[in-house]
């Protein structure tokens, strides 16, 4: 399906961009981040490895860069803390999300049977959306 064709069966103000070149290895997609700033709020998901890599998400257009505890060492997740708020964490493990919130990350993605334990605003996946977290 080509961006027009997308843009007319889309009615949502949050998009959800899973980069899978960039989860392969491969380089972000940063065209197509442009492509549909402006139109959307974006949270992407690229896999970011380092700090610098998430900064390059929000400047190409991303509102939201997701972080993954699998791709990421903890440190990173620090530093990124540190550069701005406009960050999720999408992980599996309640040890990184307990310290993601301690260092005031905000929004974490997460399993349904971790969601009820996470004190933060929280979105799992569901039929392949991402839903928000309701108790």
């Amino acid at each position: 399906m080509g961006v027009d064709e997308f843009l007319e069966d889309v009615n949502e103000g949050i998009l959800y961009l899973l980069d899978v070149d960039s989860h392969n290895g491969k380089e972000m997609n940063f065209k197509v981040y442009d492509e549909f700033s402006g139109i959307f709020q974006l949270w992407i998901d690229a896999a970011p490895r380092k700090h610098y890599d998430v900064m390059d998400i929000l400047v190409s257009g991303g509102n939201m860069a997701v972080v993954n505890d699998h791709f990421m060492r903890e440190g990173e997740i620090e530093k990124i803390l540190e550069l701005t708020e406009n960050v999720i964490l999408k992980s599996y493990r309640f040890e990184s999300i307990e310290k993601f919130i301690r260092l005031k990350g905000k929004i974490v993605i997460t399993s349904e049977n971790l969601a009820p334990l996470v004190p933060a605003e929280t979105y799992v996946f569901k039929g392949g959306e991402i839903c928000p977290w309701r108790n």
